[in-house]
Order: C-alpha cells, then structure tokens, then sequence
C-alpha cells in the first residue's frame, strides 16, 4: 500500500511539472515567433534554457510513462503473488484443519475406549471390594460364632463340674451323717443292751465298746475321706480333661 501511494504522488507530481511546462512552452513560442538578432544574448540563454527544458519534459514524460508501466507490473506481480501466496495459506489452512480434525477423531476415539475401559475397571473394583468385604464379614462372623460356641461349652462344663462337685460333697455328707446316725444307734442299742442284761463284766463290756466307737468312728470317717477325696479327684481329672488342665479345689469341706 505504501509502495502504490509513492507510485501515485509520483505521477501526480510528474503530471504537474508536465503542465507548468507546457504553458511555459506555448508562452515561449508564441514569443519566439519573432526571430531576434544575433547579437541578444539573453535571448540566446532563454532558448537554451527552453531547450534544455523541453528535453527535461519528454525525459520526465517518459519517466512518467514508464513509472506507470512499471507500477502496472508491479501492481500485477504483487497480485498474483498474493494470490499464489493467499492460495498457498488456503492450502494450508485446509491441510492443518483436516489434520485437526483426523487428529480430535483419532483423540474421541482414544476418550471412549478409555471410558469404556475405565467403567469396566470400576466394575471390577467394586465387585472385589464387595468380595472382600463379604468374606471379612463371613470370617468375623464365623469367630463369633465359634467364640459363642466355646463359651457356652465352657459354661455347660463348668456348670456341669459345679454339679459334679457338688454332689460329690452332697454324697459325703450324706454318708458321713448315716455314718453318725448308725454309730449313734449302734451305741444305743449297745447301750440298751448293756441296762437290760447286767452282768459282772458290765465295766469290761463298756471299756471295749467305748474303745471300738472311736476307732469304728475313725474307720468311717476315713472311708467318708476317702470317698470324697476320690469323687473330688474324679472331678479334677473331668474338669482337666473339658477346660484344658485347668485344677480346680473341691467347695466342700474337708476334716
């Protein structure tokens, strides 16, 4: 755009020099329709001078002229390489947006299958963390349960130990006082014996009896011992074998 504004004041300018001249030519020549001495210098100048401008006004002309052409060509050479250089860029341009477009088709394509893929990883995620979850929760339930199970075996052995323990004492007892009871009666009736048939040797009899009650006593109470002392022992050894070796100390009393 510069170029063609130079190329433009440029011819205006030669136009205008092209008309200042040629009115100074037609005033000149209308002066030198007369023919003036030889001896007028001046006039001779004048005439050089007019001469030196007329060839100045066709150099300008065709300088003029030819600034035009060249312009013209000038004009037309810019032309057609904007154009080659506009259809070089349309090209391009076309190119780089088919290019973008394969390449965002190529990129969707990529995006769904990743989707795809990224749902079906979820999936499996899911699925083995409620696997997982399930399994824990079936372990801890199995704990639980055989944790119940142990301690109602436990209980049910203790109870049945306590039982055992306590019949044990209960038993005796029970023959520890029959055995009271039969001492009492023997010596009764030995007693009852003794007043209804007197005899010389009523102090003998009564010094032997007296001396076999203790030691008879003393047989029963061991044997009373004995049979506690087993039927704890028994008790022992079962609540050994059901708690894990476990001792425990009879309830009842010992004497």
């Amino acid at each position: 755009m510069k170029q063609k504004f130079y190329y433009l004041s440029a011819i205006l300018m030669v136009f205008s020099c092209l008309s200042v001249n040629s009115g100074a030519t037609s005033t000149s020549k209308k002066s030198s329709s007369k023919k003036p001495s030889p001896t007028d210098h001046r006039l001779r100048d004048y005439q050089q001078k007019y001469s030196s401008l007329t060839k100045r006004i066709e150099s300008s002309e065709k300088a003029a002229k030819q600034a035009g052409v060249d312009y013209r060509a000038q004009e037309e050479r810019k032309q057609k390489e904007l154009q080659a250089e506009l259809k070089k860029l349309a090209e391009s341009y076309s190119q780089n947006r088919d290019a973008s477009r394969k390449a965002i088709e190529g990129y969707r394509k990529q995006q769904s299958e990743l989707s795809k893929l990224i749902k079906e990883r979820r999936s499996e995620l899911q699925a083995q963390q409620y696997a997982a979850e399930k399994a824990a929760r079936d372990v801890a339930a199995k704990k639980k349960a055989a944790a119940y199970k142990a301690a109602r075996d436990a209980a049910v052995k203790k109870k049945a130990q306590e039982d055992a323990l306590a019949k044990a004492a209960r038993e005796a007892a029970a023959k520890k006082k029959a055995a009271a009871e039969k001492i009492a009666r023997d010596a009764a009736a030995k007693k009852k014996t003794t007043t209804r048939k007197p005899s010389n040797d009523t102090a003998a009899r009564k010094k032997a009896a007296a001396a076999k009650a203790p030691r008879a006593a003393a047989v029963k109470k061991k044997a009373a011992r004995d049979a506690a002392a087993k039927a704890a022992r028994d008790a022992a050894a079962k609540k050994k074998a059901g708690t894990g070796g476990q001792k425990k100390t009879p309830s009842f009393p010992r004497k």
